[in-house]
């Protein structure tokens, strides 16, 4: 074959050959862009994972708080019901509100649901902040 016959040939593998590498560079140009795009993704629910979950975390906290704020009410009005039994048995009820211990368990238990009541306030906050952030 002569130099004049193989050129034809040699430029149609060279058509071959540019179409090639183009569709090439067009797919690593499209993986490219298609792995900016999962990344872009990925932080962002990434993000998003994270608020929800320092959000459960600062609800479970104060759910918490109430919990143990509840438990030392109980405390209280149990040592409070003791109090009360062993003065009647001794027939000094009539003397109640003069007693040291009572006072102070009363107060203690006011003071407690006073906390218990804030918690509650705060934990309902919470609550709305997180589906308010939900529904935007």
């Amino acid at each position: 074959m002569t130099e004049e016959e193989k050129q034809p040939e040699q430029e149609q593998e060279q058509v071959k050959s540019d179409r090639g590498s183009k569709l090439m560079g067009d797919m690593m140009k499209g993986l490219r862009d298609f792995g900016s795009a999962a990344m872009d993704k990925a932080e962002e629910y990434g993000k998003i994972a994270s608020d929800k979950a320092e959000e459960l975390t600062k609800l479970g906290k104060i759910k918490l708080d109430i919990h143990q704020l509840n438990r030392s009410r109980t405390k209280n009005l149990s040592e409070l019901g003791e109090l009360v039994f062993n003065l009647g048995e001794d027939k000094k009820l009539k003397d109640l509100a003069k007693h040291e211990n009572y006072m102070a368990l009363v107060k203690s238990i006011k003071d407690l649901d006073i906390e218990i009541k804030e918690k509650e306030a705060q934990a309902e906050t919470v609550e709305i902040e997180e589906i308010k952030e939900d529904k935007g």
